[in-house]
Order: C-alpha cells, then structure tokens, then sequence
C-alpha cells in the first residue's frame, strides 16, 4: 500500500462514486477500481461497499480513512517544509461554511484566492454549523466556520465577530402587531408560529435555552435543517423565522421580510474561524485560513456584514 492508493481511497469516499472520484484524480474508473482491490487484498478485508446510496465505506474503511487523512496531511505537511517558506502555497483546501456565512463569504474567498495564491484550489462544503463541526472533527475539511464551541478538544479556534440574532417574517403576516425595526420580547416571539432548525441543533439550542430562562416555551410551527429553506419557507408566509441579521439583509431591502430585534434577552452569536490542532496542516490550508480571517473582519468593516468585530487583531498562527 502507498500513498497513491491511500490517495485514491480517500477520494473515492469522498466523492461517494468511483466515477466522481476517477473524474476529479484524472484517473481511468477500472484502474481506481484495481487499486482498491489490491488494497482489500493485501489488508484482507472489505473497505468499501456499494448501496443506493453511493459508495460508503465498511468499518475498517473507516479506520483506514481515519488514518489516509493524518497520513496524506503529514506528507504534504513534509513537502512544505522542505520547499520552505520561498516555495508558494499550493494545492486543495476544503472549508466547511454554515449556510448563512457562505452566503456573504464564498466568493470574496474564491475570488481573493484566485487573485493572491493562483495555485490553491478551494473546495467549500456548506452546512448547519453542528456538520460542519463534525466534518471538521472528522477531518473531511481542513478549516471550518463554526458557530458552536462547547467541546474544544483537539481544535484550535478564532473568535472572528458577534453578530445579533433577529425575528423576521413576511408583511402578510399578521400575528405579530409590533411595528418592523421595534424591539420584540424573546417571550413574545416565542409564541409565534415559528420555522426553526430541529432541537439539538445549535441556533434551535441556544434560542431554546434563553426561553427556558425566562419561563416562556419556543413554538416550532416548521422544523427544517436548513437555512435556506428556513427563508423559503417564510417567504410563502408559513411562519415567522430566527436568524443572524445578515442572513435576511438582502430580502429586508427588497421588501420580502420585515425585521424585529429581540430583546428580553437579546441574541447574539459568535463567529470562529477553526481548525483541528490533531492534524498537520499545509501552507496552504494556514495561508487561506489567514485570508479567511481577513476577509471576515474586512466585510464587518466595511459593513457587507453587520456585526462587530471580535478581540483579537492579529492574524491567526494556525499550528496544525
């Protein structure tokens, strides 16, 4: 087994199709198929099986994906370090972004890494922030955009901004009689009809757990995983919604949505560039979660995003 074959594993699992996988390694299909059988030859066991659902691996496909990861990191890690710092960044590097950043924040990425390291390729998975988390965890992204920080074992984070929670809902909508731009309690907006990610999810615990503090019980009309459908949702007037307030700027311009902020408490979530400490990390992955870092604090500035900024001013080291 060599790092070719680790290569074409890791690819093929990723992509859930030996014919993805052939298409993105520029490799013909039966030569991937090929190497994945003198793999499970020479390790003496089935990695992959196929379903109606694509290719998935077994569960020691899942031990050997585990480790090709940290195996394929660290060799790219060592080619880094011998080419030094003289050499250009380089390479593939995957970025999980909950859906209300990737929004605001994938094309001034794509378009700053094209412009500043020609060489790097970026891949961006989009998600609720708890997946996200998870594909970092599990080492299926390099950088992540994550919203959550209770458990910080094995991660390294930024805190980048702090952006303000906001109940919006169409004009149609008549439940609510406090006049757009006022100020709404939390108990009072919970009781609405509302469209909310499902329970364990990480905005649905956060505005669960402010309600429990002041006595009063979110009414959930609509759960869906999904910001996007969250917002398509209450653009056909089935309930109102809570998201960040740059989630929904764009429809509040034009007139889809009208905007309350919460009060009795406010909501407010924090924004962290992360990356996992467990695994190396390539100069390219540090240099884009450098740039990722400059670009979030630039739209604050410039005030593409509302929020504010948090403490830190410097640059991120990010020591994989």
């Amino acid at each position: 087994m060599d790092l070719r074959q680790l290569r074409y594993f890791t690819a093929i699992v990723e992509q859930g199709s030996f014919s993805k996988a052939a298409l993105k390694l520029r490799v013909a299909q039966p030569a991937l198929s090929q190497h994945l059988r003198h793999m499970e030859d020479e390790l003496g066991v089935a990695l992959l099986h196929r379903g109606t659902r694509g290719v998935q691996p077994t569960e020691a496909g899942e031990r050997l994906l585990a480790k090709a990861r940290i195996i394929l990191a660290e060799f790219a890690e060592l080619r880094d370090s011998v080419r030094g710092e003289q050499a250009a960044p380089a390479g593939e590097v995957r970025i999980g972004l909950p859906g209300t950043v990737s929004e605001q924040f994938s094309v001034p990425l794509i378009e700053a890494t094209q412009e500043r390291f020609p060489d790097v390729r970026i891949r961006i998975a989009e998600a609720m922030s708890g997946f996200v988390l998870d594909w970092l965890r599990k080492g299926e992204v390099d950088l992540a955009v994550i919203y959550s920080t209770s458990d910080l074992k094995g991660l390294g984070i930024h805190h980048i901004l702090t952006e303000e929670l906001c109940l919006f809902g169409v004009p149609a909508l008549t439940a609510l009689k406090t006049a757009p731009g006022q100020a709404v309690t939390l108990t009072e907006a919970a009781g609405l009809d509302l469209i909310l990610p499902g329970p364990g999810h990480g905005l649905r615990d956060q505005i669960d757990e402010a309600a429990a503090g002041i006595n009063a019980t979110v009414h959930a009309a609509v759960e869906i995983e999904s910001y996007a459908q969250i917002k398509r949702l209450a653009e056909r007037g089935l309930g109102y919604g809570i998201l960040p307030r740059m989630a929904v700027r764009a429809q509040e311009k034009a007139g889809i949505f009208r905007t309350w902020p919460l009060e009795e408490p406010s909501l407010y979530r924090k924004v962290y560039l992360a990356y996992s400490t467990e695994r190396p990390m390539t100069a390219a992955a540090r240099a884009i979660g450098q740039l990722s870092w400059e670009i979030l604090r630039g739209l604050v500035a410039d005030e593409r995003w509302t929020a504010t900024l948090g403490d830190e001013t410097d640059p991120p080291a990010l020591y994989g």
